[in-house]
């Protein structure tokens, strides 16, 4: 990805007015450092190839909860509130690790000025004092403040290309698909991600 990004994603290969487009004008109005332009490209294409788990953890809590799936088939224009409920309730970036550049209070506790701090984000979202009954699935819900990308200025600069993605294909299979039936699961064992190595999945 970092051979592709410094040698084919470069000025004239690009789609002006693209993403990769801007951050060579930023380098050319002095913005941002040449150097670190591949790297913000893969910042923005490689966290969307995880839509693939959002995806597959989608289409399991709606064969777990059929009567979710039927409300959205009812109306698809749920959909978007679909993909906030299914990412809080499976993200798949559990946890990430942040530097603290100064002393925090947190809930009479100090965190210390230079530790590292893990911020899991799967906790955050099943957190009773925000999500009233947290651990239901509720297409409803409109759960749109949810920690799976983040929050503030470290939020997924990806998300919008991973909720387009799902947007198209939960609208495909809203107007093709009656019920998801599992055949076989096997959650993928990883300390940051939450997915499944393998999910058979049959349809009517």
């Amino acid at each position: 990805m970092m051979h592709y990004a410094s040698s084919e994603a470069v000025r004239g290969k690009l789609k002006p007015g693209s993403w990769a487009d801007a951050i060579l004008d930023a380098v050319d109005r002095g913005e941002v450092d040449e150097a670190v332009c591949p790297v913000m490209m893969i910042d923005y294409v490689g966290p969307s190839l995880d839509t693939t788990i959002f995806i597959g953890n989608g289409v399991w809590l709606f064969a777990k909860h059929p009567e979710e799936w039927q409300k959205v088939r009812e109306s698809p224009s749920r959909i978007p509130a679909a993909i906030n409920e299914i990412v809080r309730m499976e993200a798949p970036v559990q946890s990430f690790s942040r530097l603290l550049t100064r002393d925090y209070e947190m809930d009479e506790i100090t965190l210390p000025a230079w530790s590292r701090a893990i911020v899991f984000y799967g906790a955050a979202n099943r957190d009773e004092r925000k999500f009233p009954d947290p651990h239901r699935f509720d297409v409803t819900r409109g759960s749109a403040e949810h920690m799976a990308f983040g929050w503030g200025p470290h939020m997924c600069v990806g998300q919008h290309l991973a909720k387009l993605e799902m947007n198209a294909i939960f609208c495909a299979l809203a107007a093709r698909v009656e019920r998801f039936h599992i055949q076989q699961e096997t959650r993928n064992l990883n300390n940051v991600l939450r997915g499944f190595s393998k999910l058979m999945v049959s349809v009517e």
